[in-house]
């Protein structure tokens, strides 16, 4: 018990893969003792055990059951361990925040929490669901001996109780690569829809997101990390994202993102920058661009929404300084563990720095749990201040995200709010690949579509087959799936078809977007100013600036003659009465004049030599 109880809870989902990774790594001591709140973390099943969809009636994956089994034991019992059945936020990270998500758009968990955190993850990145959850099944049920159970009726579950757990968890399906095998799915429907069309809790939760500035650090190998790629295996790397992320205008989109993140101002690309616009491009495709629509989506409905860059990297980091941030470097700092030096049997020399940016990331974060507003006033002694009250962002706010300002929080050693988080960037993922990735008219073939490139060289990685069958319409379809009330022993029914629940088989319905798919991509549009509106808008001001700069030479040439003109004029003025002066003064004083000598009479031809010399005498006299 406390001043501050009931304490708000924080439940942690952790990520890093579906099929390994436990809760119990993740000590929240700190972050629950500097923040004041209750801190909880929730061990989930993983991997086929809690993956792999056993029967037609399972619609929710079981790993998502043990998440709300758990947060429905919290809602009920939390208030007897002082914490706030009514301040419950569900936090998540990488993969976790992508199950975070599956729940914030849940039907069947409305009222089970009331914030969302999601870190560098949500369900709209391609490697969020399972892209085939069916021919997983399949697959397990052919390499377990399960294929006369009939994979598709009921009975695989049984027929699995009966194979060793061993045997279960060593089958290793390869999914292609950015892509899950093992994970969550939603049925027969698209995630984006299934966001656009989502009701409660996602109008009325608080949404905090966040992203790393590299979160495709893991997507290359060391090798490529420490000495770079070459254009080649740029280009392979791309590709393959591309062919495995999209189905249609494979070409084009390829020719897209590979045109965006080349240097053209260099005629040599060297290795490193290479692998830098590589790994850039891979984050903004499969994590912030689908963080940033996510964002976009819950903001444009009025709901509060929070983005944040998390823009530090401490300088005994194992990973490269030109990097940045990398994905998972934030969870040290959002648990606190610079304030105590690390784990104990993981230890760190933490700077100043370091304190700093941790002790902001913890008042952010756990202001937002208590208030669903991150600067919510609070006082409260930190670990390493001594009892002195922290007021460093006393005069900070941070903004909502809106679509009109996209503003967010640029989290450093000084946190700042900027605009349009990657802005060019974003608009080449969030509009122009949209409009790229349509089908086009019924009578284009899917060939069309594909690859002119479909030797295995070209790519890197594994890769899914090419598509010959166009993808069903996902909007006015009437009916969407979302994850619904777990089966952990799905009963046998008969007559079960293999199709997926509706959403009018698991509750009451969402509330769909009047407007479709078509709205949204006005708004979408309009959000993320089109390349010639831009360029059109840019002209403009140019040919105004020019004008207006020669408006203003004209003015200042005129400017400049008129005075040239009057200082000429002055100058004319000035000489005529200086010469009308001086001859004034001319006409009244005597000036000597030197006249002439008078030449001498003569009488004889040859004057005589002493009259001669005597005259020039006189002569001299005179002078």
């Amino acid at each position: 018990r406390g001043i501050e109880a009931p304490y708000a809870v924080m439940v942690y989902l952790h990520g890093e893969s579906y099929e390994w990774n436990s809760g119990n790594h993740y000590d929240g001591r700190v972050l629950a003792s500097f923040g004041h709140v209750i801190f909880i973390t929730v061990n989930f099943r993983l991997g086929l055990l809690g993956f792999l969809r056993a029967g037609s009636g399972m619609d929710t994956p079981l790993a998502m059951g043990d998440v709300m089994a758990a947060l429905r034991w919290i809602k009920e019992n939390i208030g007897s361990f002082g914490g706030d059945p009514k301040r419950v936020t569900l936090m998540g990270h990488d993969t976790g925040a992508a199950l975070a998500n599956l729940l914030l758009i849940s039907p069947q968990a409305k009222g089970l929490f009331c914030r969302v955190a999601l870190v560098s993850g949500s369900i709209l990145s391609p490697w969020a669901v399972s892209q085939d959850p069916t021919g997983l099944r399949e697959r397990v049920s052919t390499e377990l001996g399960c294929k006369n159970s009939a994979p598709n009726k009921e009975d695989l579950a049984r027929c699995l109780r009966g194979v060793p757990l061993s045997a279960i968890i060593s089958l290793r399906p390869t999914p292609p690569r950015f892509l899950t095998a093992i994970g969550p799915w939603i049925s027969r429907v698209e995630p984006s829809v299934a966001v656009e069309s989502a009701g409660e809790p996602f109008l009325s939760s608080q949404l905090l997101l966040g992203t790393t500035s590299t979160e495709s650090y893991l997507d290359l190998n060391n090798q490529d990390i420490q000495y770079g790629i070459e254009e080649d295996q740029r280009n392979r790397v791309l590709r393959t994202y591309v062919r495995n992320a999209y189905v249609y205008h494979l070409n084009e989109i390829f020719s897209t993102v590979r045109n965006e993140y080349t240097d053209w101002e260099k005629p040599i690309q060297h290795p490193i920058n290479l692998r830098d616009s590589t790994l850039e491009a891979l984050s903004d495709g499969h994590t912030v661009a689908p963080l940033l629509r996510l964002a976009y989506l819950h903001s444009r409905r009025g709901a509060p929404t929070y983005f944040y860059h998390f823009n530090y990297q401490t300088k005994e980091s194992d990973y490269p300084q030109r990097l940045g941030s990398v994905r998972g470097e934030d969870v040290n700092y959002l648990l606190g563990l610079p304030l105590v030096g690390g784990y104990p049997y993981f230890p760190q020399n933490y700077t100043s720095q370091d304190h700093k940016v941790a002790e902001s990331v913890l008042i952010f974060f756990t202001n937002f749990a208590k208030t669903g507003d991150p600067n919510e006033p609070r006082r409260q002694e930190g670990i390493s201040s001594h009892g002195k009250e922290k007021g460093r962002h006393r005069g900070f706010n941070w903004d909502l995200y809106e679509p009109a300002t996209q503003l967010y929080l640029s989290l450093s050693t000084k946190p700042r709010m900027k605009s349009h988080y990657r802005g060019h960037k974003m608009a080449i993922w969030l509009n122009l690949i949209p409009q790229l990735h349509q089908p086009g008219d019924q009578d284009v073939s899917m060939r069309h579509h594909h690859f002119h490139e479909r030797a295995n060289h070209y790519y890197s990685g594994a890769i899914r087959g090419e598509s010959f069958t166009r993808v069903p319409p996902t909007v006015g379809s009437g009916s969407t799936s979302l994850p619904g009330e777990p089966l952990e022993c799905p009963p046998n029914v008969t007559g079960a078809s293999d199709e997926p629940l509706s959403l009018s088989d698991l509750g009451p319905p969402l509330a769909a977007d009047t407007a479709g798919r078509d709205d949204e991509t006005d708004m979408l549009e309009k959000h993320y100013y089109s390349t010639s509106t831009a360029f059109g808008v840019t002209v403009g001001v140019g040919c105004l600036l020019l004008v207006l700069n020669l408006l203003i030479f004209s003015a200042i040439y005129y400017q400049r003659r008129r005075q040239n003109s009057t200082r000429e004029a002055a100058s004319v003025a000035q000489n005529e009465q200086l010469e009308i002066k001086t001859l004034s003064e001319c006409s009244t004083v005597r000036v000597p004049v030197k006249q002439p000598p008078v030449p001498p009479l003569r009488t004889s031809s040859v004057p005589p030599p002493g009259t001669v010399k005597k005259r020039v005498q006189i002569q001299e006299i005179s002078v």
